[in-house]
């Protein structure tokens, strides 16, 4: 999650996963209870607290420090699914997954804190409402088989 300065725009905090020894970047295992998914698939919850990362400050940044997250997002799909197709058979192309989504309204709330005493919470009840959310499953890469 990247914080920026309101009056400047300038990017102040780079709460993340960090970058793991494989490459893998902004991506942890959570465990499977901290996520509920209605049997129709049209809504879903992600719960976690006090979530390990770091806050490198800016993207890439060379300092970090150690940081805990903590957050709560509710997805509510509505009308029709869309089904997305395959746009290559290259596991490494971004256009090879196939899916089932639906538009859909997230709300959620999030906090986190640094080690240098830093803190943040979100307003309660953020929504996407007039933005953008979507809800569904999908295969992609070497998985989309």
């Amino acid at each position: 999650m990247d914080l920026f300065d309101p009056s400047s725009g300038e990017q102040v905090h780079d709460f993340n996963a960090d970058i793991a020894d494989n490459g893998l970047f902004w991506t942890i295992q959570i465990p499977d209870s901290a996520l509920t998914v209605s049997k129709n698939l049209k809504t879903a919850s992600l719960h976690l607290e006090n979530v390990q990362i770091i806050d490198s400050f800016t993207f890439l940044g060379e300092h970090s420090v150690p940081a805990t997250v903590s957050f709560d997002i509710t997805w509510v799909g509505s009308g029709a699914r869309h089904h997305y197709k395959p746009g290559s058979s290259d596991p490494t192309d971004p256009t090879n997954f196939n899916g089932k989504f639906r538009n859909a309204v997230a709300t959620g709330s999030f906090s986190g804190s640094n080690a240098d005493g830093f803190s943040f919470t979100s307003d309660p009840g953020a929504s996407s409402a007039g933005v953008f959310a979507e809800i569904g499953i999908e295969k992609n890469g070497s998985f989309i088989s």
